[in-house]
């Protein structure tokens, strides 16, 4: 076993290699970062592109070190454009992990925040079209725009109230259909086209709606609220998770808590369990 040596305080020495305190903190946080990307990624498609690639990493160096002349230049050419396969191959987790580290609560202050009238009137239109058994797909912008998906649909830029959202949601109305997207207290679109969720775990129970709620959150920071038409309940999309919302007063307890983060603290909204 290496004797250990302290030479001064800032200095250690085991066996021949020598290193500083920054050198251990600095190995420390990598050995974080990988363990919190594999927990991030484990059970993941991601997961199993990542051990392909560490098989090919493998074989390369094997044919290196046999001095292989066609693999190593096979591999050369992979290894120059490995930034760029890593890139495409991880696009999505590296979306959403950037996603993540926005939502964080150090940056929690730049986002934008709607005001308890803005969050009355949409808890009042869901109210009526749960009582008249209407579906609905309700988006909320956060710092992610939504460009893209407004030029979908019909642009309104209209101020947000209960009777307007709702009765954008109604049957044999030329914008029924779709989602309503609202971003800084103002209803951006009506009949807004989503991206549908691939993940092919969920329920086979939720329909056309719940799926396009969930794919929307799987590239964007934004959430949306789900009526259901059949069933009249409300689900909550967020971060590529369906979470059921009890009632009326617990919607507006969760959209409190997200678009107004002095007036519920964030800890609270992840109690809930996700729908899976």
């Amino acid at each position: 076993m290496f004797p250990i040596e302290f030479q001064n305080p800032e200095l250690f020495k085991v066996g021949f290699l020598s290193f500083t305190v920054l050198d251990a903190i600095d190995v420390a946080l990598v050995a974080i970062i990988f363990y919190k990307v594999y927990q991030y990624i484990k059970g993941t498609v991601a997961a199993q592109i990542l051990v392909g690639l560490l098989v090919i990493l493998l074989i390369s160096s094997a044919a290196s070190f046999l001095n292989l002349t066609s693999l190593n230049w096979i591999f050369g050419h992979l290894t120059n454009a490995w930034i760029i396969i890593v890139i495409v191959l991880f696009q999505p987790e590296i979306r959403r992990l950037l996603l993540f580290l926005g939502q964080s609560r150090i940056f929690g202050r730049l986002f934008r925040s709607l005001s308890n009238d803005v969050v009355n009137e949409t808890v009042a239109a869901v109210e009526d079209l749960i009582s008249r058994r209407i579906g609905a797909l309700i988006v909320f912008a956060r710092s992610v725009g939504l460009r893209l998906y407004i030029e979908t649909g019909e642009e309104l830029n209209a101020r947000l109230s209960r009777r307007l959202l709702a009765a954008l949601f109604y049957p044999n109305t030329p914008l029924h259909d779709g989602a309503v997207i609202i971003d800084n207290q103002r209803i951006e679109a009506a009949r807004c086209i989503l991206p549908l969720t691939q993940n092919e775990t969920l329920s086979g129970n939720y329909g056309m709606r719940h799926r396009a709620a969930i794919g929307l959150t799987e590239v964007t920071d934004a959430f949306v609220i789900v009526v259901s038409e059949e069933t009249g309940r409300i689900s909550l999309a967020e971060n590529g998770k369906l979470i059921p919302i009890k009632d009326l007063e617990d919607l507006r307890f969760q959209l409190l808590a997200r678009l107004s983060p002095k007036s519920i603290q964030r800890k609270s909204v992840q109690q809930l369990e996700p729908v899976t």
